[in-house]
């Protein structure tokens, strides 16, 4: 069935690409967590080369080591032997293997398009370079671990480095039983990762609800009202890396190179350059040890709103009755919005400016992009949006703000 004919009988708004290139289940003998439950005996294994003395080595055994497959397995785990021909013979897997999910992505967001005629969005669970023009992605097979929960927050700095800004994970965990802390602290983390969502494996035994406890619901009700608040911020930031490059979700020393202690703090992120996050990702904490950067920085945290947070390492109360860890940075300007159900009634509140001047000068400056969030972008030039930029300054006598309109568009009622 086309997307289109599916589309009269069942609306969505997005899809989620699933092993979107070659898979074997059985390669080298092995068999996936995933199957491991079912009898597979009639698969016969595929073998491929492990080693410089089997034949074809040259394509299976690459002279230096890969991230991707790790220590512990090959590059033809889960997936057919480097050397197999494609195309008749024309082309090697070794040098097409990571195209397949590029080329389904594209043809899949087109696929998209004409079935709902909105933007919708688009998830893989495979990417190569340049799939982050057309979909987003999934760290899938994450297990209900702290250690993956760690995982998570590297991986999803890396991918907006890869230039796949649009990424998350299964929040408690796909693999293995969660438990209520765990589950709690990934729900405040997930509610600061661009694509966020629930989802287990069938090997779990506990249904994953937030629900399920009322500490996990009230903490993932509280967390999605921060992201939902500052929606227009996290929104503005994909606009636009959209239009110019860059990340969303970035390590500290990107924004404070010269700083070693930054090259350390693995599991703290910024949402652009403005908002500091410090997640729990340890069991039974209560609090984190983070690093803060030399600079202005202040809380955005439910008992201590607006205080000032000294630079250096801190340790930042973390209950399980309390969002993340926020800071704000000095001579930043955030809109947001007050938080609704859903993003789609929370986009009709108007705008709220925070503004937080830095201490040297008393200056700070933001911006806003603002579109219909759902109509199809093919060109920037010709599609209708918002662009604001927000200056502030104060000195003896007054404070000003300017609010610049650098493009306007005429269709779109700005929310008062």
């Amino acid at each position: 069935m086309s997307s289109k004919g599916f589309t009269n009988r069942c609306s969505f708004d997005g899809i989620w690409i699933d092993l979107d290139e070659p898979v074997s289940f059985a390669t080298h003998g092995e068999v996936l967590v995933i199957f491991g439950s079912h009898n597979y005996d009639e698969l016969k294994p595929i073998e491929c080369a492990k080693s410089t003395t089997d034949n074809g080595w040259e394509w299976d055994v690459p002279p230096y080591p890969t991230g991707g497959a790790g220590s512990k397995t090959y590059l033809a785990s889960g997936t057919l032997c480097m050397l197999a021909k494609l195309g008749g013979g024309a082309q090697r897997l070794y040098d097409a293997k990571n195209l397949y999910a590029l080329s389904e992505a594209k043809v899949t967001l087109q696929a998209l398009y004409e079935a709902t005629k909105k933007r919708g969005y688009l998830v893989s669970r495979f990417t190569f370079v340049s799939s982050g023009r057309y979909a987003g992605h999934l760290l899938f097979n994450t297990n209900s671990t702290w250690e993956d929960l760690r995982r998570t927050v590297v991986e999803v700095q890396r991918f907006n480095m890869f230039g796949i800004p649009y990424v998350g994970s299964d929040i408690c965990g796909y693999e293995e039983d969660t438990t209520e802390e765990l589950c709690l602290r990934w729900q405040q983390l997930g509610a600061f990762h661009s694509f966020m969502r629930n989802f287990n494996g069938y090997q779990s035994s506990l249904y994953q609800y937030p629900s399920q406890w009322s500490t996990v619901r009230d903490a993932t009700i509280n967390a999605n009202r921060f992201r939902y608040r500052y929606m227009p911020y996290l929104y503005s930031l994909h606009f636009k890396v959209s239009l110019y490059g860059g990340t969303v979700i970035r390590p500290l020393f990107f924004e404070y190179p010269k700083d070693p202690n930054t090259y350390r703090a693995d599991y703290q992120f910024l949402w652009g350059r403005s908002m500091l996050v410090a997640p729990v990702v340890y069991e039974g904490e209560k609090s984190v040890d983070a690093y803060v950067p030399e600079d202005d920085w202040y809380s955005l945290y439910d008992y201590n709103y607006g205080q000032r947070i000294n630079s250096g390492h801190q340790n930042l109360l973390a209950p399980w009755t309390f969002h993340t860890p926020v800071l704000i940075r000095g001579g930043s300007i955030i809109p947001r919005q007050h938080p609704e159900k859903t993003t789609d009634n929370t986009r009709k509140n108007p705008f709220e400016l925070l503004i937080v001047p830095g201490e040297r000068n008393g200056s700070a400056n933001g911006f806003l992009y603002w579109d219909d969030g759902e109509s199809i972008i093919d060109s920037f030039d010709n599609h209708p949006y918002y662009s604001w930029i927000f200056l502030f300054s104060v000195n003896e006598k007054e404070a000003t703000l300017i609010i610049e309109k650098q493009r306007k568009a005429e269709s779109l009622a700005v929310p008062k």
